[in-house]
């Protein structure tokens, strides 16, 4: 298996080439030059575009264009296909002062949120632009009844749009009919809702499954939610209840129809202060509106075990962790990485004389960022079963902003590709069951052009677009060797193949 930069050739070169990956195989990654790949310039260290992968229709890339009056704002709507090929580009007025919030995509419609900030004398709007991608028809709903600042993420099914309001004061999920208006919200009276863990939608039963952490005066808890599309709960059902366990994370899988798997993190009381708040992954199978008994996979074994380059940091007494939960080819995976806080001590300057807790001239300390470890792997059956489990190494990752960083794919013939981008780099691994297909290898993210230099790059990030297809974006400030290119800062879009 491999990871390569398909190249942009002419329709013969294309089709040999198809036909020759489908007869070879590799070991390793390639790339091959030039990528397809697209460019959109933008001011410098401006980070304008928006894009929104949309399976086997291509990609969606968006932006604010012109400001045309006190009222209105020009925004420009771009239509990639599967090779980054433009094959439409639209003009459309919108409210000015709109700001891009989430999207989703479904039953081939793309549907973003836009709102629009209170601003002197006018009051908080939102809106839902719907672009149809089978007639290339645009229609803006104003959202009338809902007035929330906030929101997490959106999903969008017949004609409802699901909120999910998760910020610190305001937490609730909100059901809203955006062609009656009609609006209803998930709140309690008696209850706080500490977090809202996760949200799906089944559009063959028409219901909304999510996880909620509650607490009151009696104590905290987590409950599984199911509504129908108007709000209504249907079934609520509360966790197993543990003394010494708490629930640390819940994530929903659609495992078949009124069938559910939740996979999620948990602590023991004794192990919250130790290293990491999480002890462990637990699954547990709900169907026929009921839920199974808990299976836990602790994490004391991985917090022993480690790569040769980070043997030394397991000592550390800050190591933390975390995890995220996904699905792939019909299966689960729960992914968690290990980190600790790395920070640089530097001595005061000569005429400086503080005074610290070991005596004078106490160096000071300043924090340099998260250092990434390792992550380790465990996959699951849509009974919650135990499949596979992995450790993969992370090398030379420090970053200022803690995010989850190692993310995967499965293909339909078990073959797993782990991965992650940092500093411009692609780093991944592909295993079959615990087989090793390739060594862990590390390509830089290609170019557009041979005499391009990379000067640096933000928010490079990868992720699986469909089949065996990936999109590499972020922002690059590029110079050329190539005279009259100069220097230019973009937005780009890379195709990847994995093979």
């Amino acid at each position: 298996m491999s990871l390569a930069i398909q190249s942009k050739k002419s329709l013969l070169l294309s089709a040999f080439a198809l036909f020759s990956l489908l007869l070879f195989r590799f070991s390793a990654f390639a790339q091959t030059d030039p990528p397809i790949r697209i460019e959109l310039e933008s001011a410098k260290d401006q980070q304008d575009y928006k894009f929104v992968p949309l399976n086997r229709h291509g990609v969606a890339v968006f932006y604010q264009s012109a400001v045309l009056s006190i009222d209105t704002a020009q925004w420009i709507f771009i239509h990639y296909d599967t090779n980054l090929v433009k094959t439409g580009i639209y003009k459309l007025k919108l409210p000015n002062l709109c700001q891009y919030l989430a999207a989703d995509f479904s039953n081939n419609k793309l549907y973003l949120f836009l709102q629009k900030p209170a601003f002197k004398k006018d009051t908080l709007r939102n809106f839902l632009l719907e672009w149809d991608l089978m007639t290339q028809d645009f229609q803006l709903f104003d959202l009338q009844n809902y007035k929330f600042p906030y929101l997490s993420s959106i999903k969008v099914a017949d004609d409802y749009l699901f909120i999910v309001v998760d910020e610190q004061k305001a937490k609730s999920i909100i059901y809203y009919n955006y062609k009656t208006h009609a609006k209803q919200a998930i709140q309690f009276t008696e209850d706080e809702i500490t977090s809202i863990e996760s949200f799906c939608v089944d559009p063959v039963v028409k219901k909304t499954y999510f996880c909620m952490f509650l607490k009151n005066k009696k104590g905290s808890r987590a409950e599984l939610f199911t509504t129908d599309y108007s709000g209504n709960i249907k079934e609520r059902v509360a966790f197993p209840f543990y003394a010494d366990m708490q629930y640390n994370s819940a994530r929903i899988a659609l495992t078949g129809k009124d069938s559910l798997l939740i996979v999620g993190g948990y602590s023991y009381a004794k192990d919250r202060k130790q290293k990491g708040c999480y002890s462990g992954i637990y699954t547990m199978k709900f169907a026929k509106n009921k839920l199974s008994d808990l299976n836990t996979h602790s994490f004391g074994a991985l917090l022993a075990k480690d790569s040769e380059l980070n043997t030394k940091h397991l000592e550390e007494s800050n190591l933390t962790m975390s995890a995220h939960v996904m699905q792939s080819n019909g299966h689960i995976f729960a992914i968690t990485e290990l980190f600790y806080p790395e920070y640089q001590y530097r001595s005061p300057a000569s005429s400086y004389r503080g005074f610290g807790h070991y005596g004078y001239d106490q160096p000071t300390r300043t924090f340099s960022g998260f250092r990434f470890l390792n992550a380790y792997i465990l996959e699951f059956n849509v009974q919650g079963l135990l499949l596979n489990e992995w450790f993969f190494p992370v090398n030379n990752v420090l970053t200022q902003s803690f995010y989850n960083l190692v993310k995967l794919h499965q293909d339909e013939e078990g073959n797993t590709l782990f991965y992650y981008v940092h500093n411009n780099e692609i780093v991944s691994q592909f295993m079959d069951g615990q087989r090793i297909i390739g060594a862990q290898a590390t390509i830089p993210v290609d170019l557009t052009y041979k005499t391009d230099l990379l000067e640096y790059s933000s928010n490079v990030s990868m992720r699986h677009w469909y089949g065996n297809n990936f999109l590499l974006s972020g922002y690059q400030y590029i110079k050329s060797t190539q005279r009259g290119k100069g220097k230019r800062y973009v937005f780009f879009l890379n195709k990847l193949i994995c093979e």
